[in-house]
């Protein structure tokens, strides 16, 4: 649970964001399945 809050934490500190978490200008959304790739991405990335 621990990684994958981290993993979680990084996408957003990378600057990821779907549409609903959209919150600063310039910022192009992505859909949720690419949120969600980002987020294996760096879950596979800590290992």
């Amino acid at each position: 649970a621990d990684r994958l809050e981290q993993a979680v934490e990084k996408v957003l500190a990378d600057g990821v964001r779907t549409a609903d978490l959209l919150g600063e200008e310039g910022v192009t959304p992505v859909s949720t399945s690419e949120m969600g790739d980002a987020i294996i991405a760096a879950l596979n990335a800590s290992l």
